[in-house]
């Protein structure tokens, strides 16, 4: 019997290996968890839809994938800038902390001379500077920032005005600057942590509409290409197959 003739294989480019028939597609494998490579990834995804025209999802247009992949990456931006400006403020109300520590222990002692080094006299009249009895025998201010603020202007400054020992190093003079700075540093802190939180808010939903348009994708991808999805889903930015 005569041999049948063969056809060349031509120099070109190789033809692309068609996927198993039973390849199963795990979007979660293919779509990142952290925020850096999902914004990459979702930034790929829509360069490739611009220039895919036959690609459509009927309930996201490209148009729109794009302007959230561009809202994600900016409140990822917004968020490290927030936090990034709040740190030397929280900084300084550290320092403002340890200073207040610091004025107590010698108001304490201002206390004490004033009321004849008798101990009973003196912690009878703590608590009218605004200082708590805690369960070591001493007395503080309160370590929550907001109580502590209220207690200085309302209780510790008064009652250190009217004091003999006012016009002194640890007096008024020494509360007061350090108190109006902390209400300036905490009315700051209290608008850049709501900027945050914000931040965070905006962040989270956009990542959640990403990841479901991006997950349409890969079964729309799956369903378009069965032989050769694996390299249409690397020509379309999901270079890897785990994150």
């Amino acid at each position: 019997m005569a041999d049948q003739a063969t056809t060349p294989v031509s120099a070109g480019a190789p033809t692309p290996t068609p996927a198993p028939a039973d390849a199963v597609v795990n979007p979660k494998l293919l779509i990142p968890k952290k925020d850096g490579p999902l914004a990459e990834v979702a930034r790929l995804v829509a360069a490739a839809w611009g220039q895919e025209t036959w690609f459509a999802l009927r309930w996201k247009t490209q148009a729109d994938f794009a302007k959230l992949v561009a809202e994600f990456s900016a409140s990822i931006t917004d968020k490290r800038s927030a936090a990034t400006a709040r740190t030397p403020q929280s900084q300084r109300l550290q320092e403002l902390d340890d200073q207040f520590d610091e004025g107590l222990r010698i108001l304490k002692k201002y206390i004490n001379e004033d009321s004849g080094y008798d101990k009973a006299r003196t912690d009878a009249r703590l608590p009218g500077f605004g200082l708590l009895a805690n369960k070591n025998g001493g007395f503080n201010l309160s370590r929550d920032r907001d109580e502590r603020l209220v207690v200085l202007r309302d209780m510790l400054l008064p009652a250190v005005a009217k004091a003999p020992f006012a016009k002194r190093e640890f007096g008024t003079a020494y509360w007061q600057i350090r108190f109006d700075e902390y209400k300036d540093l905490l009315g700051k802190a209290g608008g850049l942590a709501s900027k945050v939180s914000k931040s965070v808010s905006q962040k989270d939903t956009a990542k959640l509409e990403l990841r479901k348009v991006l997950q349409a994708v890969v079964y729309a991808l799956k369903a378009n290409f069965p032989d050769t999805f694996d390299a249409e889903l690397r020509a379309w930015g999901f270079r890897k197959e785990s994150y």
